[in-house]
């Protein structure tokens, strides 16, 4: 790819994340909502563990549009720099941390996630939820194991390829999302081995998305918790005993730990 492909894509994402936090997209997220009641134990499993891991220590919230860079301030952080690209999100998150009087310990800044604008080693924890799967993850490793002192770990919330299911979703509502979007496949995963010593990736949303059909069905919706409980224990019972089946769930909560010193690329 070349520096003009990458510059391209960087300002597409830019202009969408842009809308975004402009609220241009709020139908389409309000779409989404339906179903997203799926993903909340994957959610809880991520937020838990960041609150557990920012404590005292050095975080980078990649992709911050999204949220986590105020409440893990409030949470006791050391210190918290959120990266985005898009300047409009960035402008907004920058007020919220004054208004919250928290500027002595975060700052979020316009960046590209890629290519972390920080020094080597200087970060304790990288977070991000659905932001990794828009990146290209050969540079986004190379350089956030860069970025992590020896001890450092990197934990995210992020798509997975290959549910037929959401794999047709995704096809008919490209509105939806940009065009550079790559849900994790195995591939991706190897990539983050070479970069970090440990690599755990824990699925979510395998048999239980049949729950999502009650949101859909007047007068049935009072079923779409009930069915999901059921559903995602089956889900625990399948991915236990079949750990591959997670390249089959809709999302995961991955974990990347001690980042190897001196990476040839290959």
């Amino acid at each position: 790819m070349t520096s003009h492909d990458v510059e391209a894509r960087l300002a597409a994402e830019a202009e969408y994340q842009n809308k975004r936090a402009d609220g241009e997209l709020d139908e389409f997220e309000e779409r989404r909502d339906k179903f997203y009641f799926l993903a909340d134990k994957g959610r809880k499993e991520y937020y838990d563990a960041i609150a557990r891991l920012a404590k005292d220590k050095r975080v980078v919230v990649v992709g911050c549009a999204e949220g986590g860079v105020t409440p893990l301030a409030r949470l006791g952080a050391k210190e918290v720099l959120g990266i985005d690209i898009a300047d409009a999100a960035i402008a907004k998150l920058n007020r919220a941390i004054a208004d919250e009087g928290l500027s002595h310990i975060a700052n979020a800044v316009v960046g590209n996630a890629e290519e972390l604008d920080v020094e080597p080693g200087s970060y304790d924890l990288i977070c991000c939820t659905g932001v990794l799967h828009h990146l290209d993850i050969e540079r986004a490793m190379r350089s956030w194991s860069r970025s992590l002192d020896k001890g450092g770990k990197v934990i995210m919330m992020e798509p997975m390829a290959y549910n037929p299911v959401i794999a047709g979703y995704r096809a008919v509502t490209p509105a939806m999302r940009t065009d550079d979007e790559h849900p994790l496949v195995p591939k991706d995963i190897r990539t983050m081995k070479r970069y970090f010593e440990r690599v755990h990736v824990r699925g979510y949303v395998l048999t239980s998305l049949g729950a999502a059909t009650f949101s859909y069905i007047p007068g049935l919706r009072w079923l779409k918790k009930p069915a999901n409980t059921v559903l995602s224990a089956i889900d625990r019972g399948l991915l236990a005993v079949i750990p591959p089946m997670r390249y089959l769930c809709w999302t995961s909560v991955i974990t990347l730990e001690e980042p190897k010193a001196n990476v040839t690329d290959r």
